[in-house]
């Protein structure tokens, strides 16, 4: 996946997964043992779908892991860019 020239903020991107959540999807994961704090109920290919739009971008990456919601990680860990990657 080549790097967007397209520059979203992270708050746009928060929000846009805000109106993609269902809370169906929060209802599955808690029955299956799965914590819903910090959740929002994205899909997977939904999440896949936005990564693609994104495209590989470290710096947006890093951002949206420290907002803490597991969907914004997952997506972090989409469009991160693995040789720039460092140890905590």
């Amino acid at each position: 996946m080549k790097s967007s020239n397209i520059k979203y903020s992270v708050d746009d991107i928060v929000s846009k997964l805000k109106s993609k959540a269902n809370p169906d999807n929060l209802e599955g994961m808690a029955r299956y043992g799965i914590s819903t704090t910090n959740r929002l109920g994205v899909s997977i290919p939904e999440l896949r779908k936005t990564a693609k739009e994104l495209g590989k971008n470290h710096k947006l990456a890093s951002q949206l892991w420290a907002k803490g919601i597991d969907e914004t990680k997952i997506l972090a860990s989409m469009i991160g860019e693995e040789d720039k990657l460092t140890e905590v």
